[in-house]
This record gives structure tokens, C-alpha cells and sequence, in this order.
């Protein structure tokens, strides 16, 4: 099959590297000049209905099959208003008019404090600004006459995990290899979901190939598999107990403190607007890919060792 990729981030990276490896044509589209080894590379905006459709066609002027759609922007509410929605608009219109699905990664966002027992089918009750624009993208998708599939993850872990974009990595991982006390956001004690990338680029790309049996109206939002749920200070402990580290436990960083970063960071200010999620449970419940297809989430333990093997 032919796929078109937007973007090269974590997901968009961990998708090329699975879909080539299978054997599939690959088109990535981003900005930046670098792509994966065997990959089709066309720079330029995903906004640009010209570039888009000179990236969905190869030489032998063939379609792609599916798009999927992994572009982002900074942590910062204003700028994912101002950067996605006119994305993808343009990425749907496209996937229209060539009559192929496009697929998205999705987080728990737009779910609110739903997320605190996450089934699909959930109302959209988005209870911060960057919940607010996630909600505002799934309505439009939803709207849209493209065929759209949403994948919903947890926090992210895996092979092309980076601290500025995983909070796990970051504030957990890391520290608890390092031989380290975690200090996390929230509650370290309450149980959350994480996913593994490869889990969720699998979850794409199985919703792509399925996507008139997943979405038979247009339209779907399908949980990502994922492990069962663990507190922070759980995956701290297990973290140092598989590199041979000492425990030396998680503490949630205090609220004042990270509302005093957030003067001086927009990311850590978009965080205390994200507090609801860590004070409190955030677990995702297996959804149709698992309980209706098969598909199963890695071994905790091989999600942890592949996020600190970069």
C-alpha cells in the first residue's frame, strides 16, 4: 500500500519505520529535510493544497492509499488554534476529493475529566483551553465528508519518545534510571495509563487498512491499546528495578511551584490548565481495536527499556 505521512515527530517517525519495514510505500511531508531511509521526502506545508497534492501522487502517478496526519505544534493553546485547524481542513479536503481515509493520533484532551474512566463513545467535554481546541478538531472531523479515523493514546513511551514531548520520559523514566527521586505532576500515587508508540502507529495503520469496518459513517474515534494502568511511583519503582537502580520513590511537584514556572514558561502554564488529569486517575479502557480485532498492547516492561534505549 501507499501512504502519505504529515510530519516527523514521534509518531510521524515511528510510522515510516513500521510501514517500511512491511513493505509499503512511503511519502512523508514535512518542512524539515530529514526522512527515513527509504522514504519519499516532499518539503512543505501541509496547509498548501498544492504541495498536498503533489505529495499524495508518486512518479507513476499513484495515489496514496490512506493518509496519516501526525503534524503538531508548540504546547501552547493560541498556537494550536492558529496552526492545526486550517491543517486539517486542508489534509481532509485533500483525502476527499482522492477518496482515501486520513487517520490521526488523538489524545484524552478533548475528553476532559472524562478521561478519568475513558471508554469509547465518550461525550467531547473538554475542561481546559488546549481540551477545548482537541474538542473543536474532532467535531470538525467529525463533520467533514473525508472518512476520519481518530486514534486516542495515553502519554506516550517508546523507541522515538523525547523528554520535550513525554512527560513520562521526562519526569519518570529518566530520573528513576538515573538513580533518582521522580518528581511528577500530580498525584504519584493514583493510576494512569501510558501507550507505546509502536502501539499506536500499529493502531493507525490497522485503522487505515479498515477503515469502511471502522468507520462505516465517516467517522471514528477508536481507543489505542495500552497496558493496564500504574501510578507514577509504580513505574518509577519498576523502572529502577529493571536497570538495577535503587528505588527511591515519586513525589508530586507542589501546584504553587509549577504555577510560579508557568510566569515564565507557556509550557508549564498550559500544565497547570492540564492539573485536573494528574490529580486524579487517567485510565482508558480497551475499545474496539482490542476487543473486536485483537489488537493487544506491548509488555510494560519492553515499552519502559525501549524508551530509555534511544
Amino acid at each position: 500500500m501507499r501512504y502519505l505521512i504529515t510530519g516527523a515527530g514521534q509518531i510521524g517517525t515511528q510510522l515510516a519505520r513500521d510501514l517500511l519495514a512491511a513493505g509499503h510505500d512511503v511519502t512523508v511531508l514535512r518542512r524539515g529535510a530529514d526522512v527515513e531511509p527509504g522514504a519519499r521526502l516532499v518539503r512543505g506545508d501541509a496547509g498548501d493544497p498544492a504541495t498536498l497534492r503533489s505529495a499524495l501522487t508518486d512518479a507513476d502517478g499513484a495515489t496514496a492509499d490512506a493518509i496519516l496526519h501526525c503534524i503538531h505544534s508548540s504546547y501552547d493553546a493560541s498556537a494550536w488554534r492558529r496552526d492545526l485547524p486550517q491543517r486539517e481542513r486542508a489534509v481532509m479536503d485533500a483525502a476527499a476529493d482522492a477518496d482515501i481515509p486520513i487517520v490521526f493520533p488523538e489524545s484524552v484532551y478533548a475528553f476532559g475529566e472524562g478521561a478519568a474512566d475513558l471508554h469509547e463513545g465518550a461525550p467531547l467535554t473538554p475542561a481546559s483551553p488546549l481540551g477545548e481546541v482537541r474538542a473543536e478538531l474532532l467535531r470538525t472531523r467529525a463533520a467533514h465528508p473525508a472518512t476520519t479515523l481518530s486514534v486516542v493514546a495515553a502519554d506516550l513511551l517508546g523507541p522515538t519518545a523525547v523528554p520535550e514531548t513525554s512527560v513520562f520520559l521526562q519526569l519518570v523514566l529518566q530520573p528513576a534510571a538515573a538513580g533518582k527521586r521522580a518528581w511528577v505532576l500530580g498525584d504519584p500515587s493514583v493510576p494512569r495509563t501510558l501507550t507505546s508508540i509502536p502501539d499506536m502507529t500499529a493502531a493507525m495503520t490497522f485503522a487505515a487498512q479498515h477503515a469502511d469496518e471502522l468507520a462505516p459513517h465517516g467517522d471514528a474515534i477508536l481507543m489505542a491499546p495500552s497496558p493496564e494502568p500504574l501510578s507514577q511511583r509504580e513505574l518509577a519503582e519498576r523502572t529502577a528495578a529493571l536497570v538495577g537502580e535503587r528505588p527511591h520513590g515519586a513525589t508530586g511537584i507542589p501546584s504553587p511551584l509549577l504555577r510560579a514556572i508557568g510566569l515564565f514558561s507557556p509550557t508549564f502554564r498550559e500544565l497547570t490548565h492540564q492539573l485536573y488529569l494528574w490529580r486524579r486517575r487517567a485510565v482508558i479502557h480497551p475499545g474496539t481495536l482490542t476487543r473486536d480485532y485483537g489488537l493487544q498492547a506491548t509488555d510494560l516492561d519492553r515499552i519502559i527499556l525501549s524508551s530509555l534505549q534511544r
